[in-house]
């Protein structure tokens, strides 16, 4: 999606500092008065549980286990009737859906955003370009383990751009790559800042009518090159249906977006799966750089809606400061059309970008993809099992022993009905009861 993947984050933060410090008194004192049906019965930290009587989503499909069990963070046993010891808490789950905690594959993030992210039930954020030292303080807490009211993220760190390209627009000084002899040493660089992975930029402007320099085939080649040396997977930033191919063709493991720009050639799905690439969808971005601010609707169901504050509601109906040429539909025919290839789709955001904001719109994300032809339970595995697989994430995204009991419950059942992610009843993070106090109060 071409908009501002790295946003101006110190005129962003001083923007909204005073209403995140007040935001953040708030959750404080509505934490210790919300009440929350059965989140509000959840144990308490630390504490095993067993969650019965649910259906159970495993990460690819509904399964005819009806119980889960969670004890030191991690899921113990799957099945029904099970066992537990004396004193574990139970949870009834008669008419809700347990389902792996959800996974955001393309996010940017600062100030509050990871707990926005985990307050609507998405446990993991894949983050696509963010300040380093933001990122080291969240792991490091991570580490020390008091991250829990947090979405566990991993970062790309600075993004891979030349000078004047896509990224150095916003007045935040970030390094650039120059030439292809430098890419190994510009490489290494990311690696010891903390980038998980790398994202490099191949964009030159012209879908959205501005300009940006753009690197050369040898160039991004190169930076791919030098991404694999280290053992590290390489996301390309695209816009237009060209630049896709160059990057795959380039060696690229996954596309950063879809693209809009024209209908999918009839080989494009074959391309991408024989490269053996995932691509991230970003749909949500794609609708409002259309000139249609996506998180529009989101403001108006009620089962969201009391947990939005004033900048989550301001950012959802936000217009982009563009409108790019092409159509959605040329988007959701080529999700389609990777998906029927075997390609793995990635539901991806770009939140908090104009129009969207961390955890809640990859709901939107999720209906976007079954408008695009998914079913409700591949729409499912896009955002818990399929990205857990692209980033070899191997502790999450499934609901089976031994695994991170990152879990979301939602009433209704999801498979049947998409927006029934919405209904949130409770989510944990490492067997942690998130408390989801109302924002409206």
């Amino acid at each position: 999606m071409p908009f501002p993947d790295q946003r101006n984050h110190q005129s962003l933060v001083h923007s909204i500092a005073p209403k995140w410090i007040a935001l953040l008194v708030l959750v404080v004192v509505t934490s210790a008065i919300a009440i929350q049906s059965q989140a509000q019965n959840s144990p308490t930290a630390g504490s095993p549980f067993v969650i019965r009587h649910a259906k159970v989503f495993d990460g690819k499909t509904l399964i005819a286990a009806d119980s889960v069990f969670v004890q030191n963070g991690k899921i113990q046993s799957v099945g029904t009737d099970l066992k537990v010891p004396p004193g574990t808490a139970e949870i009834d789950a008669s008419g809700d859906t347990l389902l792996p905690g959800l996974i955001d594959s393309h996010t940017h993030d600062w100030g509050d955003s990871p707990r926005q992210a985990l307050l609507f039930g998405v446990t993991t954020e894949l983050n696509m370009a963010g300040n380093p030292k933001f990122v080291a303080e969240l792991k490091k807490a991570e580490a020390a383990g008091k991250g829990m009211d947090s979405a566990d993220m991993l970062s790309a760190g600075n993004v891979v751009t030349p000078p004047k390209g896509h990224g150095t627009e916003y007045g935040v000084p970030a390094p650039t790559l120059a030439s292809a002899a430098e890419a190994q040493q510009f490489v290494d660089e990311r690696i010891a800042e903390g980038s998980d992975y790398i994202k490099i930029i191949l964009e030159d402007g012209h879908v959205c009518h501005v300009t940006f320099s753009k690197f050369s085939e040898a160039e991004v080649a190169a930076v791919v090159a030098a991404v694999h040396k280290r053992g590290k997977m390489a996301v390309v930033h695209i816009s237009s249906q060209a630049d896709a191919r160059e990057a795959i063709a380039a060696g690229a493991d996954g596309l950063a977006h879809l693209f809009a720009d024209s209908p999918p050639a009839s080989d494009f799905a074959e391309f991408v799966r024989s490269h053996h690439a995932f691509v991230i969808t970003t749909l949500t971005a794609t609708q409002s750089s259309l000139g249609t601010p996506s998180g529009a609707s989101l403001l108006t169901d009620n089962r969201l809606a009391e947990f939005f504050n004033d900048d989550a509601r301001t950012g959802l109906k936000a217009p982009m400061p563009f409108v790019c040429s092409g159509k959605l539909e040329n988007a959701l025919v080529a999700a389609m059309q990777l998906h029927n290839a075997g390609v793995p789709v990635l539901a991806g955001t770009d939140a908090p970008a104009p129009g969207s904001w961390n955890g809640v719109s990859l709901h939107q994300e999720l209906q976007l993809l079954v408008k695009a032809g998914f079913s409700p339970a591949d729409s499912l595995a896009s955002a818990t099992s399929v990205p857990a697989a692209a980033f070899h994430l191997d502790d999450r995204g499934r609901i089976a022993p031994g695994l991170r009991a990152d879990l979301l419950l939602v009433r209704g059942d999801p498979t049947q009905e998409i927006t029934a992610t919405r209904n949130i009843v409770a989510v944990w993070k490492y067997g942690v009861s998130e408390r989801r106090p109302r924002l409206d109060r």
